[in-house]
């Protein structure tokens, strides 16, 4: 993401009255929160979003919240368990390790496993069990652990 964009957005953010902004583009979400003082909370008669930051002054904070997808590498059929009647190997939440079996993908009669090839948090599972998939479809949505 382009830095003199989130210098604009940031800029954008403190000169008007909204309290947050969040974009995400390339993998890389952006979230713009302003910063409010505990004396101009008690002045406002609607909740306002809130970052915690450990810096002093109005000005609003930047947390970059990296993502990556995870795509099929071959043409087949998903499937979330490594076998009929198993349970899911993962859910949105979990938190996986490089090399984790996290799903399967059925080609030619031929089982493959599909593995995390970084860790991270799962944020979504882009597809249904049993889905059909094309070689490149995102099949799960890692936030880097950190």
């Amino acid at each position: 993401m382009d830095l003199n964009l989130v210098r604009e957005l940031i800029d954008a953010v403190s000169r008007s009255p909204i309290g947050e902004l969040q974009i995400e583009r390339d993998g890389i979400r952006v979230r713009i929160a302003r910063h409010v003082s505990a004396s101009a909370l008690q002045t406002q008669s609607l909740p306002q979003p809130v970052s915690v930051s450990s810096a002093t002054g109005a000005g609003p904070t930047v947390a970059v919240i990296s993502r990556y997808s995870i795509r099929a590498p071959l043409t087949g059929v998903f499937y979330r368990s490594a076998g009929e009647g198993e349970p899911p190997l993962v859910s949105v939440g979990d938190v996986v390790e490089e090399g984790q079996k996290i799903g399967v993908l059925e080609a030619m009669k031929t089982f493959n496993v599909v593995e995390a090839d970084r860790a991270g948090r799962i944020v979504e599972i882009a597809l249904d069990d049993h889905a059909a998939v094309q070689s490149g479809d995102v099949l799960f949505v890692l936030e880097e652990a950190g």
